[in-house]
């Protein structure tokens, strides 16, 4: 597939520089351990949107400068991409890119050093492949699970729960519907036993998408969130280890309450678990009509050049 080179530098120029916003800037990645012996602790480092080769969110960290005492970092390099064209790789040729080789590498690892810990960690697009490795193996027993844990930030599938204001969210991937082919909407992940710490900021629309169709206010004020640099974290798996779902309250950007109280589902639930496509598209596109009551020119100008799910939410 041809790649847009101008459109995907726009995207990737503005993604680095709202997600990178008050990171702690390293020297350098940490040395892998070098001795025969096995750590206690192997780190998997998946990165996001425009990072997924290069690791540049995480090797711009103080956890990756300076990792605690028996912690190996593994990274997991991975050709990312979300809309096609612009992107090379379209979601589902990345997010599979990036599932088979994260997949490889804590299995890999764990037959040399069977009773090493694995904390298994992603950041935005490297989020969803992180906990898609993360879903699968909490169904099976090929390794034990008290040797696995995640640490997710950013997450586009992040499970519906207390999303602050706006009322129950999930991740983007449960609010909008799939409208391309090769761009799948999974919803929600599912971890079983497994201890996962789903990390999320109230303003950030990829990992807390309130219902677009009951909050438009409050999904609105996801995206102005993502433009402001609501989307960046401080990676550090050591420190958010065992948290469970957390979400990091925020002054609002667009002022929004409670979602209306009706018994719709989100467009992604309209089209999943009804079966109804043309309705769950007719809303994401009513949706897209109307946040101009809510977001300004420029903001929806930015999110259409950084953000790759807007655009998929403006293809409706």
């Amino acid at each position: 597939m041809a790649k847009n080179r101008k459109g995907r530098a726009a995207l990737l120029a503005t993604v680095a520089a709202t997600t990178l916003a008050g990171l702690p800037v390293a020297q350098a990645a940490a040395e892998p351990v070098t001795s025969n012996a096995c750590p206690e602790t192997a780190v998997f480092e998946v990165d996001g949107y425009g990072h997924g080769e290069e690791l540049t969110n995480w090797n711009n960290t103080a956890f990756n400068a300076n990792p605690p005492a028996g912690w190996e970092i593994v990274q997991v390099p991975y050709h990312d991409g979300v809309f096609p064209v612009v992107d090379e790789y379209p979601l589902d040729k990345a997010v599979a890119d990036g599932t088979s080789k994260l997949d490889a590498a804590v299995r890999d690892f764990h037959a040399r050093c069977s009773g090493t810990r694995l904390v298994i960690s992603g950041y935005s697009e490297g989020a969803l492949v992180a906990g898609n490795v993360l879903e699968a193996l909490a169904k099976t027993n090929d390794i034990p699970h008290h040797l696995i844990e995640g640490v997710l930030y950013g997450n586009p599938r992040r499970a519906f729960g207390d999303g602050g204001a706006g009322g129950i969210a999930g991740g983007i991937e449960t609010n909008l519907p799939t409208i391309l082919p090769d761009v799948t909407m999974q919803g929600p992940h599912e971890f079983g036993d497994l201890s996962v710490a789903d990390i999320c900021n109230e303003n950030d629309g990829i990992c807390n998408s309130a219902n677009m169709i009951t909050n438009l206010a409050a999904f609105a004020n996801g995206l102005v969130g993502y433009a402001s640099g609501d989307h960046g974290y401080v990676l550090n798996p050591a420190a958010d280890l065992g948290k469970g779902r957390v979400l990091y309250r925020q002054p609002q950007r667009v002022p929004h309450g409670a979602p209306l109280p009706l018994p719709i589902g989100t467009p992604w639930q309209i089209q999943q678990l009804l079966g109804d496509t043309t309705m769950a598209r007719d809303a994401a596109r009513t949706a897209a009509n109307g946040l101009s009551a809510f977001v300004g020119q420029e903001t929806l100008d930015k999110l259409a050049e950084t953000n790759p799910w807007y655009l998929l939410l403006k293809e409706a």
